[in-house]
């Protein structure tokens, strides 16, 4: 399981495993707070000075950041990451205040996929188990029905303001696993694709702690719909894969 936080916040144990994603050493951060330090996944120093300077916006910090996510040896960082956060919790860190501009967000939309098919599929520990979570996927495509790599999305939960990232695949597909226990039956989630969102309302029975819990939201140019009728087969076309 992958989270994110500030390195400024105050550690705890729920935090698991405390990477540091920072290409410089965090001024007043003890080694103690941080177990692994993953510098090659740290923003490089010369974008983070522009973007923060304002000679580029964050749409064009995102991007050299994906770009350098592909070249060593940072793709061989996330790949250690990503081995981590299968084997347990694990919490990424760096010093950035707004999570949403931050490239430890991209770091969590990054492995989304490839994490959400291991806790839905292998079997479940304690927080993994299907009254803990609430799995929002579906495609985004264009207006011609064209799939659409690498946008990004969010599904916020309107009760905590906390939100998950996700981006989708060369078949414009996309899945975010939200932790959502039974009292949450009823919260409104907002889903958003670029510039395109919608409101949706988490449904389920809370007695029933055997299916999967969800819903499928697709994007086509500009409009989203909510499919919930095909939650349950889109999931299992995606864990056959």
């Amino acid at each position: 399981m992958l989270l994110t936080k500030r390195v400024y916040d105050k550690p705890e144990r729920a935090d698991g495993t405390r990477v540091l994603v920072m290409r410089l050493w965090p001024r007043g951060i003890r080694k103690r707070s941080v177990d692994v330090w993953l510098k090659d996944l740290g923003a490089e120093i010369a974008n983070l000075r522009a973007f923060k300077a304002g000679r580029i916006g964050w749409p064009e910090m995102r991007r050299r950041y994906l770009a350098v996510l592909k070249r060593e040896p940072a793709a061989s960082a996330l790949g250690r990451l990503r081995a981590m956060a299968r084997r347990g919790r694990v919490t990424v860190l760096c010093s950035c205040e707004d999570e949403k501009r931050c490239h430890r967000s991209l770091i969590r939309a990054a492995l989304g996929i490839v994490l959400a098919m291991g806790i839905l599929a292998a079997p479940a520990a304690a927080e993994h188990e299907v009254q803990f979570r609430y799995t929002v996927l579906g495609y985004v495509k264009d207006a011609a029905g064209k799939p659409r790599k690498g946008v990004g999305l969010e599904v916020t939960r309107q009760k905590t303001g906390l939100f998950y990232p996700g981006e989708t695949d060369a078949s414009g597909f996309y899945v975010i696993v939200t932790r959502l226990a039974d009292e949450s039956r009823g919260e409104r989630l907002l889903v958003r694709a670029g510039p395109a969102s919608i409101w949706i309302v988490a449904r389920f029975e809370p007695t029933n702690h055997t299916a999967e819990r969800g819903t499928r939201v697709d994007f086509t140019g500009g409009k989203a719909t909510e499919r919930p009728e095909i939650f349950a087969a889109t999931l299992k076309q995606f864990l056959s894969k």
